[in-house]
């Protein structure tokens, strides 16, 4: 499996292509596009990296997930719902329930809203809330050291995977919410295990059903097949050293999208099979 960095997008800065303050989350859509969430906006990236729009969020945005026909925006006590040209169209107001949403998945009428604040997985249907995920398995919650709890949508295997950091290990659970699989321990040796007081701190699945995950200290991605074996790891020195909570998108032609947080950047990378 080769896995090499092609090139950087956006970054901190006044361009329009670049954010003021902060970078929040990144997603891709069935048609390769890429969607950047931050400074109170989704920017809007063509296949080739070219900025195509700009779209407004109504509040400072913490996670994003791309729909069949919409976007998906997670708020602190909330989560609001886009269309393409970014024109609201639902609001999922729980703040009673819901904290700060770092992750989200949705397939259909389910979406799955990570809540970094209590430390669980919220299942709504249809923008009613169903139930709890994860609490069985984690009776304590979610450990979650870093801040960020993330989970991403494998749709191969209709199901969600999540990074649990502190366990060092990825869970998976079906679109009811039950466990069903689970890989990876601590261990500082092999490039398969989870190093550090807690990693990996991000998800995504390719289109080709791998999983990849970031870690912190020093940070990097590392790629799964779905069942946990490992298959490769970012080079080094593609990130700043002390930057922390990469989030990752796939598009379905071998990219590989990773935040660097610190420098408000998107590192574009390479995945493809040997021999290819």
């Amino acid at each position: 499996m080769q896995f090499t960095h092609s090139h950087t997008l956006s970054g901190k800065g006044d361009r329009a292509e670049e954010f003021h303050v902060r970078l929040a989350g990144i997603a891709t859509d069935a048609e390769h596009r890429l969607y950047a969430l931050g400074d109170r906006e989704i920017k809007r990236f063509t296949p080739d990296g070219e900025l195509e729009a700009q779209l407004p969020t109504s509040d400072a945005g913490w996670s994003i997930a791309v729909g069949e026909d919409s976007l998906w925006v997670g708020l602190q006590g909330g989560i609001e719902q886009l269309d393409f040209d970014g024109k609201p169209l639902q609001r999922i107001e729980d703040a009673d329930r819901l904290g700060l949403v770092t992750g989200l998945a949705v397939v259909g009428e389910t979406l799955l809203a990570a809540d970094a604040t209590n430390r669980t997985i919220h299942l709504y249907r249809s923008g009613k809330w169903v139930q709890e995920v994860g609490n069985k398995v984690n009776t304590r919650g979610f450990m979650i050291p870093n801040g960020v709890l993330d989970l991403a949508l494998d749709a191969d295997h209709a199901s969600v995977v999540v990074a649990h950091p502190q366990k060092h290990r990825v869970e998976r659970y079906n679109l009811k919410g039950v466990l069903t699989d689970r890989f990876g321990h601590f261990g500082m040796n092999d490039p398969a295990d989870f190093g550090g007081c807690c990693n990996p701190t991000n998800i995504t699945a390719t289109a080709e059903g791998m999983i990849a995950v970031s870690e912190k200290a020093p940070p990097r991605v590392k790629v799964f097949t779905s069942e946990g074996e490992f298959l490769t790891q970012s080079p080094d020195g593609v990130f700043d050293s002390n930057t922390k909570n990469i989030d990752l998108a796939a598009d379905g032609h071998g990219r590989l999208y990773a935040t660097d947080p610190l420098r408000c950047a998107i590192e574009v990378f390479l995945l493809q099979a040997t021999g290819h």
